[in-house]
């Protein structure tokens, strides 16, 4: 799991900042490119669904040895970045 929401950076920036604000924008634009937009609770509410899914994909990775444990720390930021995009955007 991801900890570094939890780090405050001292003398710089965080550029997973920078990194992540532009994935929460990107799932955002795919939305809206479906006629759909992160901003309605329901399809908010489909994508946490949808990232608890890949969520426990990749636990089943990680369990049977097909990725290791910092790819799968990698690809849960991935997911964590999803639940933030849902959670992000009001109507």
């Amino acid at each position: 799991m991801d900890n570094s929401d939890n780090v405050i950076p001292l003398f710089r920036e965080d550029p997973r900042d920078e990194r992540r604000q532009w994935m929460i924008e990107t799932w955002e634009a795919l939305y809206l490119k479906h006629d759909q937009t992160l901003a309605d609770p329901k399809t908010a509410a489909s994508l946490h669904v949808a990232m608890k899914m890949v969520a426990l994909l990749l636990d089943g990775a990680l369990a049977h040895e097909a990725i290791d444990a910092s790819q799968h720390e990698m690809l849960l930021g991935i997911v964590h970045t999803g639940h933030a995009a849902a959670g992000k955007l009001k109507s």
